[in-house]
C-alpha cells in the first residue's frame, strides 16, 4: 500500500464516521450539502491546474 492510498483510505474513514455523526444529530442533508461544495471547489482548482498546463505547453 503506497501513502497515496493510505491517505485516501483515511480521509474515506473520517467522511464515513462524519456522515455518521451527521445522521444521528439528524444533520445529513446538511453534510451531503457541504461536502457538495468541497468536491467542486476541489474540480475548480483541479480545472485551473489542467488549464493552466494545456496553457504553458509542458
Amino acid at each position: 500500500m503506497t501513502v497515496w492510498e493510505a491517505a485516501g483510505l483515511l480521509a474515506a474513514g473520517y467522511l464515513l464516521l462524519l456522515a455518521r455523526s451527521a445522521w444521528k444529530q439528524g444533520e445529513f442533508r446538511q453534510f451531503l450539502r457541504s461536502l457538495a461544495i468541497v468536491a467542486a471547489l476541489v474540480a475548480a482548482i483541479a480545472a485551473a491546474v489542467a488549464i493552466a498546463a494545456a496553457l504553458d505547453g509542458r
